[in-house]
């Protein structure tokens, strides 16, 4: 897991193509809830691990470098900004409509 997969996720390339009723009906069949939630828990668990991964580096394992640790705590840190990213979007969005006047 890295922030590739995470990226990967988010991906809206449904959005591009063109608007013929088979694209309407290939974006309308995936759920977007399901696809945050599993882009949520991909951050989730790449933290989860990477915490784990530092806590083996301390304990002194020696199958885990040093640069190893530290590169996935930045991949880890990114991710996470991401996904703050991404919410703080949606709640702008969300925001955004709520303020439409109907």
């Amino acid at each position: 897991m890295n922030t590739i997969n995470i990226l990967d996720s988010f991906k809206l390339d449904d959005l591009n193509e063109s608007t013929s009723i088979s694209s309407k009906t290939n974006f309308a069949d995936k759920n977007f809830v399901s696809e945050l939630k599993t882009a949520l828990d991909n951050i989730s668990q790449l933290q989860i691990q990477t915490n784990n991964e530092a806590k083996a580096f301390e304990m002194g394992d020696a199958n885990i470098s040093l640069n190893e640790v530290m590169v996935n705590m930045q991949k880890s840190s990114v991710s996470l900004q991401f996904g703050i990213q991404v919410r703080n979007k949606l709640v702008a969005a969300y925001q955004e409509i709520m303020n439409m006047n109907v």
